[in-house]
């Protein structure tokens, strides 16, 4: 039977000790790489320089304590199995050392409690592991798109209200740009839905490898996105959106086809076209639906044309 791999930090000034923990455990069908230290340091440098799946400690370690040791694990690793197997008596020690936050406490006399230990302590390692994963993976997808792993309308609007905050303490500018995708009904209409996500996806991709660190780009949902431009202006903001369009047309392949789309963009700067993130993402809406209903590719908002728009609307609203 193939035995498992165990890497376990021993903390301990006595190499006698040491080796009877790494004996139980190679008993137990473990195939024990083990590394004995007695330090603080010794044992930082440990936790920095790999991953352990065990650590096993002497309660008391002259000028250097169990307690002490555990603290710095418990910061470097809150999951890693803790266990204390010392020769310090009594019950007071084994309550203080649980309350300090270790998993078991044993005497070195009483070694056949380690395995059942170490397995019961592995398995909720995996466990905590596992639900932190879950719980991780969870709020990520509250703040992104589960296709394109964008940020989606919620996170976009949080980046977008903070870079207004920080533009506004500097006297800055902020651009934010809308993309509309021309031509993308097509592709779902004629090659379904799978080609149509994939297209999503290659323009995603094409997005992020055009802007900057700062920079955020999202997507609204549909086929629509959106970019954030920290510190830039509306001629910054016409350049990066002629070299989104430039380069979301170039075709991806999607099942042996070159499929391509183009896109209508539209701007909206702060302080010069709106002071809020909500305002502004609804003036730069407004600006890609012009660029759209023009023709144009991109259009920058437009007081009159909200104007007129809005007395065009007027008697069907009423």
């Amino acid at each position: 039977m193939t035995s498992t791999t165990l890497r376990v930090l021993i903390i301990d000034d006595s190499e006698q000790d040491a080796a009877l923990v790494v004996r139980a455990l190679t008993a137990a069908g473990y195939d024990v790489r083990g590394l004995r230290l007695s330090t603080a340091e010794s044992l930082e440098a440990a936790l920095h320089a790999d991953a352990w799946d065990l650590a096993v400690a002497d309660y008391m370690l002259g000028a250097f304590s169990g307690v002490a040791a555990l603290m710095i694990v418990r910061h470097h690793d809150p999951d890693l199995p803790f266990i204390f197997v010392s020769g310090t008596p009594g019950e007071d020690a084994a309550v203080a050392a649980m309350k300090s936050g270790a998993h078991d406490y044993m005497r070195k006399g009483a070694m056949k409690r380690l395995i059942p230990a170490v397995r019961r302590e592995l398995r909720e390692a995996a466990a905590r592991k596992e639900r932190r994963r879950v719980d991780a993976r969870v709020a990520h997808l509250a703040y992104h798109d589960a296709l394109t792993d964008l940020p989606n309308r919620t996170l976009l609007h949080d980046r977008l209200a903070q870079a207004i905050r920080a533009a506004h303490r500097g006297s800055a500018s902020v651009a934010l740009l809308v993309l509309d995708l021309d031509g993308f009904k097509e592709v779902n209409d004629s090659f379904g839905h799978r080609a149509g996500d994939r297209v999503l996806q290659h323009v995603a991709a094409r997005m992020r490898g055009l802007v900057r660190e700062v920079d955020t780009v999202a997507r609204l949902g549909g086929d629509e996105f959106a970019l954030v431009l920290p510190s830039t202006d509306v001629d910054g903001a016409a350049r990066t959106a002629g070299k989104v369009l430039q380069e979301i047309e170039h075709p991806c392949e999607v099942d042996h086809r070159q499929l391509s789309v183009r896109g209508s963009i539209g701007i909206a700067c702060f302080p010069d076209h709106a002071k809020s993130a909500d305002l502004l993402l609804q003036k730069a809406d407004l600006a890609m639906y012009l660029a759209k209903s023009d023709g144009v590719g991109i259009a920058v908002y437009a007081p009159r044309r909200d104007r007129q728009r809005r007395r065009a609307a007027e008697p069907s609203l009423r």
